[in-house]
This record gives C-alpha cells, structure tokens and sequence, in this order.
C-alpha cells in the first residue's frame, strides 16, 4: 500500500476512533449515573471518584510506566501531568461550557474547588521547599494527602447516602436506574471503549501527522497531549449535553486531583527527579488557571463566555510552549 493508502486509512480510522469514543462515553456516563442512583450518592462524588480515576487510567499508565522503566524521563512526567491539568480545565471544561453551561453545586465551591487550589498551590511550593527536586519524601506527603482526600470523599458519599435513605419518597427521582449488572457493565465496556478510541485517535493522528512532515516534539505537545485527554474531553462533554453538568464537572476536578495527589506522589517515589524551571513555570500556570476557574465558578454557572475565555487562555499557553520547545 502507498503512503497515501496508509494515510487514507488512517483518516479513517481517526473517523472510527470518534465514534468509539462518542458512543463509549454515552454508554459509560449512563452507567456510571445509574451507579449514582443504585448507591444514592450524588453524580458529583461519582464524577470526582469513579469517572475522574478511569478517564485518567492512560495518562496514570503512562506516566507511572515511564517513571517505573526509564527513572531518568521521571521529571517529564511532572510536564506531561501538569499539562493535562491544565488542559482538563482550559479545554475539556472550556469546550463543555461553550455546548452546554455548566451549573456549579453550591458544595463544590465550598468543598472541591478548595481543594483543586490546594493541590495546585502544593505543586510548585513542594518543590521550592525541596530545592527544585521531587523527593521520595515529597511524594509520601502528596500520597498521604491523596489517602486524606479518599477518605473525606467516601465519608461524604456516606452521609449523602444516609440523607438520601431518610428523605421523602417524593423527593426522589422517578427515572429507575439500570440493574446492578447493568450498570456495571456499561460503565466498565464503555470507559474501555472510551480509552481504546482514544489510543486508537493518537495512533492514526500521530501517523497523520508525521505524513505532513510535522516534527516529533510538536507532536507531542499537541496531538499525544489531547489524544491522552480525549476520554476526559468526550466524557465530560457527554455528561454536560445529558444534564449531568456536576458529573462533568467532577471529572474534570476530580482528575486533576488523581494526577497531582496519586500518579506525582508515586512517581516521585519510584524515580526522585530534579525540576527544571520550565516546569515550576507550569506549575504556576496550572495554579493561575485553577484560580481564574475558582473565580468563574462564583457565578453558580460557568457559561459560554467563560468557555471561549478558557479556550483562547490555552491558545495563549499552547503559543507558549511551541515557542519554548522550539527555542
């Protein structure tokens, strides 16, 4: 086959790769609400556990992978988890508001957008203290913080449960969720439909690319980065057209928190790295970014106009690092 057949073919297999994970999220979003109802703890905590872990699980193999055979690459994996993070909130959450308006839960702005700042303020002071290093002994404070966050989320899953049990017959929902099973398997082969569609994209985009003569590193930054995402992207935009804006919302914080607290708190303990200060700078991008998100959440909605602020925020930042890397 000529180089022209296999780009053909993988033009259409980018094509395929969409459909998997349109429909993968639509079926794993349906599983993991019914999960919700089954458990009578509300989609946010879902969002923030389940979906949050499992649209994170290729960026968690990957990093803890590389961390794990080539401990000299660690200290990519600080830019690799920094810039996801950074694209959760400017892209994922930017284009979800832009198709829907995303309402904000009152408890998130009390209970999660804090602690989506504290793990960003985390970041880049760990690595002032220890000397722009990320320790072994950085890591086990991050993880314990991780295991604290767990902890304080399955205890509220737990009251919302037992708040749930005592309200009023009427005050719950008439649609009946999916049997156990059910639910179960939706939410299991749709996130794994979600992740091969989206390995599927990065392998035809990344043979795409390469045919039009676009150089390795800049590949890298832009389509393996998005590639990685796309399970959170098509999940999160997903949930917000069915009405379950706190489940992508979730997601997209729940996440960053996955990243930060778990997969950087094992990779510093399986491979201690030295920072460069091109990434103390992203970690301070990522804590500006979690403040402008903060702050446009006040409105108990984050709308249209906030969604293309977003997106044009990370046209800057993406400018940034094409400029950087090619410096």
């Amino acid at each position: 086959m000529t180089n022209i057949g296999f780009m053909l073919l993988a033009a259409v297999g980018l094509v395929v790769s969409f459909v998997l994970l349109v429909k993968g999220a639509d079926y794993f979003v349906d599983g993991c609400v019914s999960i919700a109802k089954l458990l009578r703890v509300p989609n946010l905590i879902i969002g923030l556990t389940i979906v949050a872990m499992g649209t994170s699980a290729p960026e968690a193999a990957v990093s803890i992978s590389s961390a794990i055979t080539d401990p000299s690459n660690a200290g990519i994996t600080v830019g690799n988890l920094l810039g996801s993070n950074l694209l959760n909130i400017l892209v994922i959450l930017g284009v979800s508001a832009v198709i829907v308006p995303i309402s904000v839960d009152r408890s998130l702005l009390k209970k999660d957008f804090p602690l989506l700042m504290g793990s960003a303020i985390l970041v880049p002071l760990l690595f002032w203290i220890f000397g722009l290093k990320g320790t072994r002994l950085a890591g086990v404070i991050v993880l314990a913080l991780f295991a604290v966050f767990m902890v304080w989320t399955v205890m509220n899953a737990l009251t919302s449960r037992k708040n749930a049990l005592n309200a009023p017959s009427e005050d719950v929902p008439d649609e009946k969720p999916m049997s156990v099973p059910k639910s179960i398997i939706y939410a299991v082969a749709g996130l794994a439909v979600v992740i091969g569609g989206g390995q599927l994209a990065v392998t035809c985009a990344k043979y795409i690319a390469h045919g039009i003569g676009i150089s390795d590193s800049l590949i890298g930054l832009t389509v393996v980065a998005l590639g990685t995402s796309l399970p959170e992207l098509i999940t999160s935009v997903v949930a917000a057209r069915k009405g379950n804006s706190d489940l992508a919302l979730g997601n997209v914080i729940g996440s960053n928190l996955f990243n930060i607290l778990m997969v950087l708190g094992l990779a510093m303990i399986i491979a201690p790295f030295s920072v460069s200060m091109e990434s103390m700078i992203d970690a301070l991008v990522v804590l500006g970014v979690s403040a402008v998100c903060y702050i446009s959440a006040f409105g108990k909605k984050i709308g249209r106009g906030w969604g293309i602020i977003y997106l044009l925020l990370y046209a800057v930042y993406l400018t940034y690092i094409i400029i950087r890397d090619l410096a």
